[in-house]
């Protein structure tokens, strides 16, 4: 009766169910028309109160019938008792009927069609597949139904939506399907949920497990007092065993150990929390449209400075390669072509994927952390498995959705086996529109050396690699203190210039860690820098004067730098609003060795 691919806790649901079936309903599995069907004229109204209940409008079922499009299932959506009051497929759209005998107006209550996703679903209060001989009428076998609950703002129960395919056995496909209409519900609700309390200030609540970037995500409504008016049932999933009984009513600060003021002071910023075995919670405010931080806060709090995402325009400056390859990059990007970008460490490979993706959803996974067991896809399965699910439901104003697979070439045999699959299926819905889902391989080393020695398979080499974006070095770049500039400029929030000698020395330098290095540097000597014009004195913490064994001696003892002991003083003294003792400690040398050198190169303290 009960499938292998079922949790102990559905097979128990699932046994519970058929020993009612049989024991309370009284109901035959060999009946030949077990499904109660309603009429019309009774389906109408039953459809109007579920569309009011969810926000007046039908579009959302509409995008999620696109999953549908292949003909090979059905979505339908029941209301609270059951009835099936929409049925989509491909083809058909709204006005369809009949899928395969699943009819509008079939009642999929359990004391009428016996065990079955939708009734399973209304029970359980969560997504649930009933697949095969798990249904309790025989009629019923050929089916696979993975249904889950909607709920309204306040948690009541609204009615279902369903996924119904014929069953093969594919536990990733259910899995799929649960999460997918998960997913969905959670939409609904959290829609309404804004609605609802539009008014009040909206904290975010989501727990990210290690592959599960879907994973708990919610909201909860809180009053000025700092009392919890209500929360999704995300949140009471994410919540079990840490609150005492229902949230709504409670103090937010007594549930989550700090308070909703601290938030509303800084709203969007996000804070973490330490949850169980390691994982964290992240927790974040949004305010009312018509309130304003000071309205919340007697001390406002200033922002944390945060990064941007660099723009392609910002990636490419000083370097006519880099621009080429940036654009090339954004038309593969935009065409939804499958692409590596291969580079060194540090030359900007996540830098120009966050400037392409902007503020549309990645799910990254790191093929450095796998291992080389069969355990591997089941890291990389859930990740890819739900980005197809946000690609179905992502709205067009987030755009597409980005699978980024960094350090591609240390992904293991198990898991490449399993992108390969992924890869097939991907180019296939490609050809049917607009791609919504793209993927993305980083490497550091060329892939091509991994294929050659055998690592990394061909096949899905010349699927991802038929694009390839190769970003030079920041060492082959044409003006690399060209941007150097830039970036100290973006650091400081103020223009900073390079003196000729520092702009030398950049050209210099080899840059082992390219950008990377070159920010930190940057980074480093603008802590102490206190004028607006970086020098070599300013660069010697740094690795760039470094290894270019910037010292305080003579000047024929320098560098190839045309940079003599006058100019170093000087510079030394500039950089530091003319404090000789700052200076000194610069240069590593005492106070009486600057007022010496002072004296000796008549250097006078500008008016």
């Amino acid at each position: 009766m009960i499938g292998p691919g079922q949790d102990a806790l559905i097979r128990e649901e699932i046994a519970a169910s058929w020993a009612r079936c049989e024991g309370q309903h009284r109901l035959a599995r060999d009946a030949a028309r077990p499904i109660l069907r309603l009429q019309a004229s009774e389906i109408a109204p039953r459809l109007e109160r579920i569309t009011e209940r969810t926000g007046g409008r039908q579009g959302f079922f509409r995008q999620l019938a696109s999953v549908t499009s292949d003909g090979k299932r059905c979505l339908v959506v029941t209301d609270a008792e059951g009835v099936l009051v929409r049925l989509e497929t491909a083809g058909m759209g709204m006005g369809a009927e009949d899928w395969n005998g699943i009819a509008l107006g079939s009642c999929w209550d359990e004391r009428v069609a016996g065990t079955n996703g939708v009734s399973m679903a209304l029970r359980a209060g969560r997504a649930v597949t009933v697949g095969g001989a798990d249904h309790f009428y025989a009629r019923l076998k050929p089916f696979a139904c993975t249904g889950a609950p909607i709920l309204d703002a306040k948690g009541a129960l609204v009615g279902s939506v369903s996924l119904v395919t014929f069953d093969r056995g594919n536990a990733a496909e259910h899995q799929f399907a649960r999460q997918f209409l998960e997913t969905a519900a959670e939409r609904i609700q959290r829609r309404l949920f804004e609605q609802q309390f539009a008014e009040s200030m909206l904290i975010t609540l989501s727990s990210g497990a290690g592959g599960q970037p879907l994973s708990g995500g919610g909201l909860i409504a809180v009053d000025a007092a700092g009392i919890i008016l209500g929360a999704t049932s995300a949140v009471e999933r994410m919540m079990a065993g840490r609150a005492s009984g229902p949230l709504k009513g409670q103090p937010f600060q007594a549930v989550f150990d700090m308070e909703s003021e601290a938030l509303a002071r800084v709203p969007e910023r996000v804070l973490s929390m330490p949850m169980a075995r390691g994982a964290t919670m992240t927790v974040s405010a949004r305010l009312p449209e018509e309130a304003s931080p000071r309205a919340h806060a007697a001390r406002p709090l200033a922002a944390p400075r945060r990064r941007l995402p660099p723009s392609l325009r910002d990636l490419a400056t000083g370097c006519k390669i880099m621009a080429a390859r940036c654009a090339e990059a954004g038309m593969l990007f935009r065409a939804g072509t499958p692409f590596l970008v291969e580079g060194e460490t540090g030359t900007g490979k996540s830098a120009l994927l966050a400037a392409l993706t902007g503020a549309a959803p990645v799910l990254k996974a790191d093929c450095a952390t796998m291992g080389s067991t069969p355990e591997d896809q089941d890291v990389l399965r859930p990740i890819l498995s739900q980005a197809r699910v946000l690609s179905l439901l992502s709205d067009t104003s987030e755009g597409a959705v980005t699978v980024l697979l960094d350090n591609l070439s240390e992904m293991p045999s198990e898991a490449q086996a399993e992108l390969r699959r992924f890869l097939d299926e991907l180019e296939a819905e490609r050809s049917e529109g607009a791609p919504r889902l793209r993927v993305v391989g980083l490497s550091r080393q060329p892939l091509l050396d991994a294929v050659a020695e055998g690592r990394f398979r061909d096949d899905l080499y010349y699927l991802l690699a038929g694009a390839r974006i190769s970003l030079p070095p920041l060492r082959a770049r044409e003006q690399p203190e060209v941007l150097a500039q830039v970036l100290a400029t973006k650091l400081a929030g103020r223009r900073i210039d390079l003196s000729a000698e520092a702009a030398a020395l950049i050209r210099a330098h080899p840059f082992p860690g390219n950008l990377r290095e070159l920010r930190t540097a940057l980074e480093r000597a603008l802590m102490t820098a206190a004028g607006d014009c970086l020098t070599p004195v300013d660069l010697r913490p740094t690795s760039i004067a470094r290894d270019a064994a910037l010292t305080a001696a003579p000047a024929a003892q320098l560098p190839w730098l045309s940079y003599d002991e006058a100019t170093m003083i000087r510079d030394a003294l500039t950089s530091s609003r003319w404090n000789v003792s700052e200076a000194a400690r610069r240069l590593g040398v005492s106070r009486a060795t600057i007022n010496r050198k002072i004296k000796l190169h008549g250097l006078t303290r500008p008016s």
